[in-house]
Protein backbone atom coordinates (compact mmCIF):
# COMPACT_ATOMS: atom_id res chain seq x y z
CA UNK A 1 0.00 0.00 0.00
CA UNK A 2 1.94 3.44 -0.84
CA UNK A 3 0.55 6.51 0.56
CA UNK A 4 2.22 9.79 0.26
CA UNK A 5 2.77 12.33 2.55
CA UNK A 6 1.49 15.91 1.75
CA UNK A 7 3.49 19.04 1.25
CA UNK A 8 2.07 20.41 4.14
CA UNK A 9 2.92 18.04 6.74
CA UNK A 10 6.43 17.86 5.04
CA UNK A 11 6.75 21.86 5.44
CA UNK A 12 5.57 21.54 8.97
CA UNK A 13 8.45 19.01 9.74
CA UNK A 14 10.69 20.86 8.30
CA UNK A 15 10.15 24.38 9.85
CA UNK A 16 9.71 22.50 13.30
CA UNK A 17 13.48 21.06 12.77
CA UNK A 18 14.74 24.54 11.72
CA UNK A 19 13.18 25.91 15.03
CA UNK A 20 14.91 23.34 17.27
CA UNK A 21 18.00 23.67 15.72
CA UNK A 22 18.01 27.16 15.90
CA UNK A 23 16.83 27.34 19.10
CA UNK A 24 20.10 24.83 20.22
CA UNK A 25 22.40 26.44 18.14
CA UNK A 26 21.16 30.22 20.01
CA UNK A 27 21.65 28.23 23.56
CA UNK A 28 24.33 27.70 22.52
CA UNK A 29 26.15 30.52 21.78
CA UNK A 30 24.48 32.59 24.48
CA UNK A 31 26.27 29.91 27.47
CA UNK A 32 29.22 30.73 25.50
CA UNK A 33 29.42 34.50 25.85
CA UNK A 34 28.10 33.73 29.30
CA UNK A 35 30.72 31.54 30.28
CA UNK A 36 33.07 33.89 28.50
CA UNK A 37 32.08 36.74 30.90
CA UNK A 38 32.77 34.38 34.24
CA UNK A 39 36.27 33.86 33.07
CA UNK A 40 36.78 37.59 32.16
CA UNK A 41 35.71 38.31 35.67
CA UNK A 42 37.70 35.43 37.20
CA UNK A 43 41.30 36.49 35.19
CA UNK A 44 40.37 39.95 36.12
CA UNK A 45 40.23 39.37 40.47
CA UNK A 46 43.07 36.95 40.04
CA UNK A 47 45.46 39.45 38.32
CA UNK A 48 44.48 42.08 40.78
CA UNK A 49 44.58 39.59 43.54
CA UNK A 50 40.97 40.79 44.99
CA UNK A 51 38.00 42.16 43.99
CA UNK A 52 38.96 46.19 44.50
CA UNK A 53 38.79 48.82 42.87
CA UNK A 54 41.18 48.04 40.16
CA UNK A 55 39.96 44.83 39.10
CA UNK A 56 36.38 46.36 39.28
CA UNK A 57 37.61 49.36 36.39
CA UNK A 58 39.60 46.66 33.89
CA UNK A 59 36.10 43.94 34.45
CA UNK A 60 33.71 47.24 33.26
CA UNK A 61 36.26 48.55 30.60
CA UNK A 62 36.17 44.65 29.05
CA UNK A 63 32.66 43.80 29.16
CA UNK A 64 31.89 47.20 27.53
CA UNK A 65 34.42 46.18 25.29
CA UNK A 66 32.43 42.56 24.90
CA UNK A 67 29.05 44.32 24.09
CA UNK A 68 27.75 42.29 27.21
CA UNK A 69 24.51 43.06 28.35
CA UNK A 70 24.54 44.70 31.62
CA UNK A 71 20.70 43.93 33.01
CA UNK A 72 20.32 43.30 36.94
CA UNK A 73 20.55 40.56 37.94
CA UNK A 74 17.02 39.22 40.01
CA UNK A 75 18.68 37.74 42.73
CA UNK A 76 22.38 37.08 43.70
CA UNK A 77 20.92 34.27 45.87
CA UNK A 78 22.81 33.35 48.61
CA UNK A 79 25.59 30.59 48.79
CA UNK A 80 26.98 28.66 51.56
CA UNK A 81 30.36 29.48 53.31
CA UNK A 82 30.26 32.89 51.27
CA UNK A 83 29.54 35.91 51.83
CA UNK A 84 27.99 38.63 48.98
CA UNK A 85 30.65 41.00 48.31
CA UNK A 86 29.61 43.01 45.35
CA UNK A 87 25.82 42.46 44.11
CA UNK A 88 24.58 42.33 40.22
CA UNK A 89 24.56 46.24 39.06
CA UNK A 90 26.91 45.28 36.14
CA UNK A 91 25.13 42.08 35.56
CA UNK A 92 27.03 39.57 37.74
CA UNK A 93 27.45 38.84 41.43
CA UNK A 94 30.90 38.43 43.09
CA UNK A 95 31.18 36.49 46.14
CA UNK A 96 33.91 35.85 49.08
CA UNK A 97 34.53 32.01 50.19
CA UNK A 98 36.76 31.11 52.70
CA UNK A 99 39.00 28.02 51.47
CA UNK A 100 38.00 25.06 53.85
CA UNK A 101 40.72 22.98 53.01
CA UNK A 102 43.77 25.78 53.97
CA UNK A 103 43.59 28.04 56.37
CA UNK A 104 44.04 31.61 55.78
CA UNK A 105 43.32 31.10 52.03
CA UNK A 106 39.84 32.56 50.47
CA UNK A 107 38.32 32.58 47.00
CA UNK A 108 36.00 34.22 44.97
CA UNK A 109 32.81 33.01 43.22
CA UNK A 110 31.32 34.76 40.47
CA UNK A 111 27.32 34.39 38.93
CA UNK A 112 26.64 35.23 35.66
CA UNK A 113 23.22 34.89 34.27
CA UNK A 114 22.67 32.70 30.56
CA UNK A 115 20.06 35.34 29.80
CA UNK A 116 17.78 34.06 26.82
CA UNK A 117 15.64 37.15 25.45
CA UNK A 118 12.77 36.27 23.41
CA UNK A 119 11.04 39.10 21.50
CA UNK A 120 7.78 38.47 22.25
CA UNK A 121 8.17 37.21 25.86
CA UNK A 122 11.41 39.40 27.69
CA UNK A 123 13.72 37.72 29.75
CA UNK A 124 12.40 33.95 28.66
CA UNK A 125 15.06 31.69 30.50
CA UNK A 126 17.57 32.87 33.09
CA UNK A 127 20.24 29.60 33.86
CA UNK A 128 22.87 31.10 36.49
CA UNK A 129 26.36 30.45 35.49
CA UNK A 130 29.06 29.75 38.45
CA UNK A 131 32.73 30.16 38.01
CA UNK A 132 35.41 30.36 40.83
CA UNK A 133 39.26 31.83 41.23
CA UNK A 134 42.18 30.26 42.47
CA UNK A 135 42.37 30.17 46.37
CA UNK A 136 44.25 33.85 46.84
CA UNK A 137 45.90 34.16 50.40
CA UNK A 138 44.72 36.73 52.90
CA UNK A 139 47.57 38.65 53.96
CA UNK A 140 45.18 40.69 56.24
CA UNK A 141 44.49 37.20 58.41
CA UNK A 142 48.33 36.37 57.95
CA UNK A 143 48.90 39.78 60.57
CA UNK A 144 46.27 38.39 63.06
CA UNK A 145 46.75 34.87 62.81
CA UNK A 146 50.69 33.99 62.93
CA UNK A 147 49.92 30.41 62.28
CA UNK A 148 49.41 31.18 58.85
CA UNK A 149 52.44 30.26 56.48
CA UNK A 150 52.31 31.05 53.03
CA UNK A 151 52.92 27.43 51.17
Amino acid sequence: MKQSVGYSVTLNIVIVFIVIIFTFLSATLIYYKSNKVSNIITETIEKYEGYNEYSRAEISQRLTALGYNKNKLRNCGTIDGCELQYHGDDGYCVYTCDDTERPCYYYYRIKTNMLVNVPIVNDFLELPIYANTVSLFDFEESFVNPSCSQE
